[in-house]
């Protein structure tokens, strides 16, 4: 019978010629190994696209995300069809989470517009985690942002790990954190906000699945202590635009003085990737439109040449 122990390459009975060979090819492999450079670990990305709620948010988010690589693509009174369009531009496969900031400035009485959006951001990313927060915006009309914030709750439900930081409920539970328009937070607000969005990013890098929004909605009602522009109480909805236009108004106007971080930095400090992005863009359009003169140019002489 076959001893199997002394067939066993890891076992006690190997030949003093095996271990020779096994150490000599150590001694080989040790410089090598002693030599090479250490692979740096990439930090995960983070894309963030959003409208001025963002601008407002991102220059908080490194102190909240040390270490994280952040793509801030941010540009105030974006609607969700002009974010998705920054999305599109500031996106690659290498980033990790994108936080899709966006529907406040869509219109409530169209939740489908948000919806729409989310899928087509989804469609791209694939399996990637979604940080989406819940909507405070204004009501239109007499309709509040109940629907835009389902279509979040029902986006999130339908994609295991999206996180749904609940911004919607943080503004119903703090109405002194935001400026006169009732839509833009102060400088508290937004580290504040940034601190809730940045926990969304963390959930995500963590694999964690989403918190449930407690509330689920903000019902775009006259908040705690609060009295509409038409009398309403706390807790009503206002009946008509009057409310949303002179709202609007105010947010035009732009933040309150030294109510706010200075946020065009943000936007226009773009990492150089957007911008790199940007320039070949126009480079492109710029080749197509001499393409063009090109051979318009020779299409006339051939008209007058044949």
């Amino acid at each position: 019978m076959i001893d199997r122990r002394t067939t066993q390459w890891h076992g006690p009975y190997r030949s003093s010629e095996s271990r020779l060979r096994c150490h000599s090819v150590g001694l080989t492999l040790l410089p090598a190994l002693l030599l090479a450079p250490a692979r740096a670990v990439a930090a995960p990305g983070v894309l963030v696209v959003g409208d001025s709620l963002e601008e407002l948010t991102s220059p908080y988010l490194p102190h909240y995300l040390p270490g994280i690589r952040l793509t801030v693509n941010a540009v105030g009174g974006s609607n969700s069809f002009q974010i998705f369009d920054l999305f599109q531009e500031s996106y690659e496969p290498s980033d990790s989470v994108i936080v899709f900031d966006a529907g406040t400035n869509d219109d409530p009485e169209y939740p489908q517009i948000l919806a729409e959006n989310l899928k087509q951001v989804a469609a791209t990313v694939g399996e990637r985690c979604l940080v989406v927060p819940t909507i405070h915006g204004f009501t239109v009309n007499g309709v509040d942002n109940t629907g835009k914030n389902r279509v979040v709750a029902e986006f999130a439900a339908s994609r295991p790990g999206t996180q749904t930081p609940d911004w919607a409920g943080f503004v119903h539970d703090h109405p002194q954190l935001m400026q006169s328009d009732n839509l833009h937070p102060i400088e508290e607000g937004s580290e504040a906000r940034a601190e809730l969005v940045a926990a969304g990013i963390s959930r995500c890098l963590a694999g964690e699945p989403n918190a449930p929004v407690a509330r689920g909605a903000n019902e775009g009602a006259i908040p705690p202590g609060m009295e509409g522009q038409n009398g309403e109480a706390e807790g009503e909805l206002s009946p008509s635009d009057e409310a949303y236009e002179a709202a609007a108004a105010a947010s035009s106007a732009g933040p309150e003085p030294g109510s706010q971080p200075v946020a065009d930095p943000v936007h226009f400090a773009l990492v150089d990737r957007v911008a790199k992005a940007r320039a070949k863009k126009q480079d492109q359009e710029r080749s197509a439109a001499r393409t063009n003169v090109v051979a318009a140019a020779v299409a006339a002489m051939h008209a007058l040449f044949p």
